[in-house]
């Protein structure tokens, strides 16, 4: 089904400045189109769109899009492509930057006459307003995977093995009719150091850091959060450590509101752990944009020019990671309103592990 408000989004950039504009890019078909398949082309035009699709993929296009014009291809989708853009006296044709090296290069031997003009962030940036459908989509993708946390705290005992916490979490999601928007990052002791660490065989004990990052992806649509927990009784440099990423986290969220700079909200997470003393062990952005991937536009990095607007859906996760000793990390899941944000994740903040208690 053809997504007309984000297609007329997508036209107000390309009026003026190109003729036509290409994707290959499957979410993008999914978030324009609601088309599930793979291997396809989709050309917009001031009046037309134009789907061109693999053989394999022809039924599911035709269930999905009814209302487009779609076109059968075998090999030669470039050529059969250029014909279309010449029959519409196309000058100036866009395409995402990302697209393979080999692609370009067979289109660019097509396309004699046509200026090729590669473009970032395009798409993504239309993308990164949700509207109501979408937000409502992520919520349930973050209750849902909220749930799973949930249930998972009564399995965290000792002799308990990262990779099978990560197996029960993924089941319950599955349960719920969803999936997991990323493979859980569950890591105990030493090894939450590791910002993006691979769970694995190493055993829960009966004290210690237990970092599980956690999401959901329900009907397409991501959730992402992450908690923190000492295992037994905290020690003070644990404790410590703690409460500055948290303050860090909620001093950012609370300058969260359209117009800010995203780099500003990176700033300021970032100034409260330096000024602790552990600005060296802050070592990734502070957030980033989620939907129909598990990271979208746009990044709150210190050099990124984006303005926050209503409607972004943002990840906000200070960290402090220190070799040898265990990484804290926590975040929330937000979604920007008219004057701030309504946080989606709803797992409170404790840092001492409470069994099934949250």
């Amino acid at each position: 089904m053809l997504r007309v408000d984000r297609l007329n989004r997508l036209r107000e950039k390309i009026k003026g400045n190109f003729d036509a504009f290409i994707t290959l890019n499957p979410v993008n078909l999914r978030y324009l189109l609601d088309y599930r398949g793979e291997g396809s082309i989709l050309l917009v035009t001031e009046d037309k769109v134009l789907l061109y699709v693999n053989e394999m993929y022809l039924e599911q296009a035709q269930k999905d899009c009814s209302d487009v014009e779609i076109i059968p291809v075998k090999k030669d989708w470039e050529g059969i492509l250029v014909r279309t853009l010449k029959r519409e006296k196309v000058k100036k044709l866009a395409f995402e930057s990302d697209i393979a090296f080999s692609t370009y290069r067979r289109l660019s031997s097509l396309t004699n006459g046509i200026e090729l003009i590669p473009v970032e962030n395009f798409l993504d940036s239309i993308r990164a307003i949700k509207d109501e459908e979408e937000i409502n989509l992520i919520k349930k993708s973050a209750e849902i995977a909220d749930l799973a946390f949930m249930h998972l705290k009564s399995f965290i005992k000792p002799g308990v093995k990262e990779q099978d916490l990560v197996a029960e979490f993924s089941y319950f999601v599955r349960k719920k009719g969803a999936t997991v928007s990323f493979e859980p990052i569950i890591l105990y002791g030493e090894a939450s150091s590791l910002p993006h660490g691979i769970p694995g065989s190493r055993e829960i004990k009966s004290d210690g850091i237990l970092l599980i990052d956690y999401g959901a992806k329900y009907n397409g649509y991501c959730s992402d959060a992450t908690r923190t927990f000492f295992l037994g009784k905290p020690s003070k440099e644990y404790s410590k450590i703690y409460n500055i990423v948290l303050r860090a986290l909620e001093t950012a969220k609370s300058i969260i509101k359209p117009g800010v700079p995203v780099s500003e909200v990176d700033r300021t997470a970032r100034e409260i752990i330096t000024k602790e003393g552990f600005g060296d062990n802050f070592i990734h952005s502070t957030g980033h944009g989620v939907g129909l991937e598990i990271h979208e536009y746009p990044r709150l990095a210190e050099g990124d020019g984006a303005l926050i607007e209503k409607g972004m859906v943002l990840t906000v996760e200070p960290g402090i990671y220190i070799k040898g000793f265990g990484g804290v990390r926590i975040e929330d899941l937000v979604v920007v309103t008219d004057s701030g944000i309504e946080v989606l994740t709803r797992i409170g903040k404790d840092f001492e592990f409470k069994g099934g208690n949250i």
